[in-house]
């Protein structure tokens, strides 16, 4: 059996990734088109819409892909290091950008239950709130992305509690760590 940590670290590093290459996409400007075209269409519910600005297409396209791309290029160096392919964890069994695909899309569909609610609070996209609300948001803020990753793995694998552990600890770690340093490099407007 593959070791939880290593397995956990096979999961966000490849997603860290891919989410500093949307940073990158974004601050560069890429794919303009896509960036107009919002995930929810526009859609609205009492007149406030369900995600915001900040979803978008691009968002979709660019962490699929990108997602996708770090993998392949993770599995290439993990075999390339000799790791045997059948001790690999099971989703990492399937093809690389078959799962790379799955963990951006998972990525991807965590992050909008929490913009839904706080579209519904009257949060604005990309904007944090106060007190013991934005506590609790920021805290969700660091985990919703990993498990939007881990339902949808769910398809094609079953983690264990260690693994889950394991994926929580790293990314209330890294993800803070990673929003710091793009908050310095003027990547971010905010770190939360």
């Amino acid at each position: 059996m593959y070791p939880p940590l290593l397995t956990a670290l096979g999961i966000v590093v490849p997603v860290s990734l891919a989410g500093l290459t949307q940073v990158a996409v974004i601050r560069l400007n890429w794919l303009r088109g896509l960036a107009a075209m919002p995930l929810d269409f526009g859609a609205r519910i009492r007149g406030t819409r369900l995600f915001g600005d900040n979803k978008t297409m691009r968002g979709l396209v660019v962490m699929v892909a990108a997602t996708a791309a770090w993998v392949l290029i993770q599995h290439a160096f993990l075999v390339g290091m000799g790791s045997n392919e059948a001790a690999l964890p099971a989703f990492q069994r399937l093809h690389p950008l078959e799962w790379g695909a799955l963990a951006g899309l998972g990525y991807v569909i965590g992050e909008l239950p929490n913009s839904f609610i706080k579209r519904r609070l009257g949060i604005s996209a990309g904007a944090a709130a106060g007190g013991g609300l934005g506590v609790l948001f920021w805290t969700i803020d660091q985990v919703d992305s990993v498990g939007g990753v881990l339902l949808i793995l769910l398809l094609v694998w079953t983690p264990s509690l260690q693994v889950v552990a394991a994926l929580l600890g790293i990314t209330l770690l890294v993800h803070p760590l990673v929003a710091l340093v793009m908050f310095c490099l003027g990547l971010k407007d905010r770190i939360g």
